[in-house]
C-alpha cells in the first residue's frame, strides 16, 4: 500500500472479497415466490438447513434464529431438514459470524415483503424473520470489523466468511433438489 493511501477496513475488505458469493446467495434465497406458501417454505428449509448444519457452533443469540426457524416449519408442517454433511470449524470466528449476522439486515428486508405479499404467511410464520430482525449483534460486528485489525489472519477471515457463504449455497441446493423430486 502507498503512503498516505488510507488501508481499509476488514469490514471493507469482507464486503469486496465476498461480494459474488453474497450475490449467488441473494439470487437463490430471493428467487422465490413469497406469496407461494411452497416457495416460502422452500426458503425456510434451506435457511434450516444451514442454520443446523452451523448449530453445535452458535452462541445464544443464533441460536434463537435456528430455533425461530424450527418454529416456522412446524407451523408450516414441514420437516426439519438434516444438517448438511460437511465438516465444521472448531468453533465460529469473525469471518462467520460477519455472514451469519449481516443475514439479519436481509432479513428486515424480507420481513418487510412477507408482509406484503402474504400477510397470512407473515401472521403464522415469520419467527426467524422477527428474530433476525434484531440487528444489535450485526452494528457491534460491524464497528468491531471497521476497527484496525492488525495481527489478524484477515484472508483466513475472508476464507471463513466464504464458508458460510457456500454453505447457504449448498444448503439451497439440496432442499431444491429434493423439492425437485417431490413436485
Amino acid at each position: 500500500m502507498s503512503e498516505g493511501r488510507p488501508s481499509s477496513s476488514l469490514r471493507d475488505r469482507l464486503r469486496t472479497e465476498t461480494a459474488a458469493a453474497h450475490q449467488r446467495v441473494d439470487n437463490l434465497f430471493g428467487s422465490g415466490d413469497f406469496g407461494s406458501e411452497s416457495d416460502y417454505g422452500r426458503f425456510l428449509s434451506a435457511q434450516a438447513q444451514a442454520w443446523e448444519s452451523l448449530r453445535p457452533l452458535l452462541d445464544p443469540g443464533s441460536l434463537a434464529r435456528a430455533d425461530a426457524l424450527r418454529a416456522d416449519l412446524d407451523e408450516l408442517g414441514l420437516a426439519l431438514p438434516k444438517p448438511l454433511d460437511e465438516p465444521l470449524p472448531a468453533t465460529l470466528s469473525i469471518g462467520h459470524r460477519y455472514v451469519l449476522e449481516g443475514s439479519r439486515l436481509g432479513s428486515t428486508v424480507l420481513m418487510r415483503m412477507l408482509g406484503d405479499v402474504s400477510p397470512s404467511l407473515a401472521g403464522r410464520a415469520c419467527a426467524y424473520l422477527r428474530e433476525s430482525a434484531k440487528i444489535d449483534g450485526w452494528r457491534q460486528l460491524s464497528t468491531r470489523l471497521q476497527m484496525d485489525r492488525d495481527g489478524c489472519d484477515s484472508d483466513a477471515i475472508i476464507d471463513d466468511a466464504l464458508f458460510v457463504f457456500g454453505l447457504f449455497e449448498r444448503a439451497w441446493q439440496a432442499t431444491d433438489s429434493a423439492h425437485a423430486k417431490v413436485s
